[in-house]
């Protein structure tokens, strides 16, 4: 009974979130476009220049004081940090210069900086600062952040005419609001984010709300997030939000969602936002738990066109499945592991796009599995080049390139798991997700390649070569050829859509049906027209290349061709061949059964039962000249002859 119950109420609640949800598959694409919009604003600015390699930061603590109806900020963040070069008499954050520096403390003494160029604040110490010492600085800063006209990284807008701010600093902006490490190579051990704002208003951070606090017309917030995290990551928002929580129940814990949303929108948002919780369960099966487990998860919505994975509080447009499925799987890649460089964006922007797509795997009853793998294919194969691994940084819609980064970076995973398998895919994440130098740090590729080996117990050179570095795809031409004995020869050939890649040695999956069969058969492809026999039991009347959409492929034509069966001893003639109009069929006793006509691809155009008459004639006058098959079916046997219309 227990059981059955949970049935029901599991089919209803998927009926439930399935009637709520209408995927939009191209959402990736439009995401993509908005934060190279938003980047390129930032990168055109000035040329990057990343600081503060002197020292490795442990701590910052911000006291902010931002009022959402005007583009300013002011205040102050301390930095803790420890030396890692001997004898440092400076140390160096980025900043942009449109934010003046009104003073930097050192141990209650102000210390001497300037802003050479117009992205570093370089501050100079009286004396010199030995290696492996625990410090700390404070700047006191303020001013109108470069971007707060426009998309970039600090934005000062209106919702419904109430006014709001917001930060988004990925990939090159945090230097844009607050001094900052701005390249990928330090973390920052924990955070506290305190925001004094007026009343009116919420602010909503990284971590958790310790504090709400009131003094007169202003109320000050203070926020802690204690596991490390990088610079871009860190975010707040501030406008009159409306605050509600959801729970997910994942193995006895009750993890909350914490939902800040424009009070305009707040019966969507609740309407919508529960759809996330499935998930937490998805991930945590698939992956491993929540890594913030000890915090919470959060969205906060804010005015820009999509999402940002701002770590434990996800900033949204709104609460569509795919885009809340999408920056949450960023908590474990993209936020607890980081790409190291901007050239593997796809460890962040791949990753969470395959993510979103096991989501429609594992709920809804698949319904929307295949169509989401059709789309990331066809988004895919719309152009012949182009490869996952980001060879120039410097240009920002290169790095955020929906179909490369993000659609390609995902179906590589896929089709991965289909060369190793699921144990050795899914063990070799959870292994990368686990390791103790990867975990809350920084990530390469080789990282990643490293763990999957290990898992697969082999080399996968060859295939990130193609798949990673190298450009393109394949596009296939299969030819199928009956043999006596039911005996099926397959000769597979493809060419290459780009040049750097001179042959993709993949496992090709073909499916052969006939009225009652249906039997998948794999060859391994290895080298170019190789061919392959497999005994199949049946004829079959079509042939369906790749039929569960693991491979980034294109088919050019699949032929089934059966003229190689003329030498057997038939059950049945076919008169006259070549036929003009009349053909006569003679089934020598056969009483039972069907009679198929089909075209050369196994498409079955007319049918009829047999009969207890030993001859049929069928009109073909309707017929286009062409190749045509002849088949007999019946329960225990199959022929195929093949009839020449002129």
């Amino acid at each position: 009974m227990k059981k059955t119950f949970f049935l029901i109420i599991l089919i209803i609640l998927t009926a439930a979130v399935k009637s709520q949800i209408a995927p939009q598959f191209d959402f990736v694409d439009k995401l993509a476009k908005a934060e190279s919009k938003n980047a390129e604003i930032i990168f055109n600015k000035a040329p990057l220049a990343f600081n503060g390699d002197q020292f490795d930061l442990k701590f910052h603590r911000f006291q902010l004081t931002v009022d959402p109806a005007v583009c300013f900020i002011s205040g102050s963040v301390t930095s803790y940090f420890e030396v890692v070069k001997s004898s440092v008499s400076q140390i160096s954050f980025d900043l942009n210069d449109s934010l003046i520096t009104d003073s930097v403390k050192f141990h209650s003494t102000l210390l001497t900086f300037s802003q050479p160029g117009n992205q570093t604040l370089l501050i100079n110490f009286p004396t010199p600062l030995a290696f492996g010492q625990l410090d700390s600085v404070t700047v006191y800063y303020h001013g109108i952040p470069p971007s707060g006209a426009g998309f970039g990284s600090f934005i000062q807008s209106t919702h419904n005419g109430t006014p709001i701010i917001w930060t988004l600093s990925e990939p090159f902006g945090a230097k844009e609001w607050w001094p900052c490490k701005n390249d990928l190579s330090d973390k920052i051990d924990s955070v506290e984010m305190i925001v004094t704002t007026p009343q009116q208003y919420r602010v909503a951070s990284n971590g958790m709300l310790l504090s709400e606090t009131l003094n007169g017309a202003e109320k000050t917030y203070r926020w802690k997030h204690r596991y490390p995290i990088a610079a871009y990551l860190i975010a707040i928002a501030v406008t009159d939000y409306a605050v509600y929580s959801d729970y997910a129940s994942v193995n006895g814990n009750n993890i909350e969602v914490l939902n800040y949303v424009f009070p305009e929108n707040l019966v969507d948002a609740q309407n919508n936002s529960p759809n996330l919780l499935p998930v937490f369960n998805i991930y945590d099966s698939l992956f491993m738990p929540y890594p913030y487990i000890n915090e919470r998860y959060g969205h906060a919505q804010f005015g820009w066109g999509g999402g940002m994975e701002h770590q434990t509080m996800t900033f949204l447009v709104n609460f569509g499945f795919e885009l809340m499925a999408h920056e949450f799987a960023h908590q474990w890649v993209g936020d607890m592991i980081t790409c190291s460089n901007w050239h593997d964006i796809w460890l962040n922007e791949g990753f969470a796009t395959y993510w979103t797509g096991l989501t429609y795997e594992n709920l809804f009853n698949q319904y929307y599995w295949k169509i989401w793998k059709s789309y990331q294919i066809q988004n895919i194969t719309s152009d012949p080049g182009g490869s996952v691994y980001c060879s120039d940084t410097s240009n920002v819609w290169r790095i955020f390139d929906g179909r490369l980064s993000y659609a390609k970076g995902a179906m590589i995973l896929h089709s991965l798991r289909w060369i190793i398998g699921d144990s050795a895919f899914f063990s070799g994440i959870k292994n990368y997700l686990s390791d103790p130098l990867l975990k809350y740090n920084y990530a390469c590729s080789d990282d990643f390649i490293s763990h999957m080996e290990t898992a697969s117990g082999q080399s996968l050179t060859w295939y990130f070569n193609d798949w990673l570095y190298g450009e393109g795809y394949p596009i296939y031409n299969i030819q199928c050829n009956m043999q006596p004995n039911f005996d099926i020869d397959v000769i597979i050939a493809q060419t290459q859509s780009h040049s750097s890649v001179s042959f993709f040695e993949l496992p090709v999956p073909l499916r052969f049906k006939d009225g009652t069969h249906d039997t998948v058969v794999v060859f391994n492809n290895s080298i170019q027209g190789q061919q392959f026999t497999v005994n199949l039991g049946f004829y079959p009347d079509s042939v369906l290349f790749d039929p569960d959409l693991w491979l980034i492929a294109k088919l050019d034509t699949v032929v089934l061709n059966v003229h190689e069966i003329a030498d057997m001893q038939s059950s049945f003639s076919v008169f006259p061949n070549p036929v003009q109009d009349i053909i006569t069929i003679e089934t020598n006793g056969i009483s039972s059964g069907t009679i198929e006509i089909l075209d050369i691809t196994g498409r079955i155009t007319a049918s009829f039962p047999i009969g207890n008459d030993s001859k049929k004639e069928i009109d073909l006058t309707s017929y286009k000249n062409g190749v045509y098959l002849i088949g007999l079916r019946g329960q225990d046997f199959q022929e195929v002859q093949r009839i020449i219309k002129m």
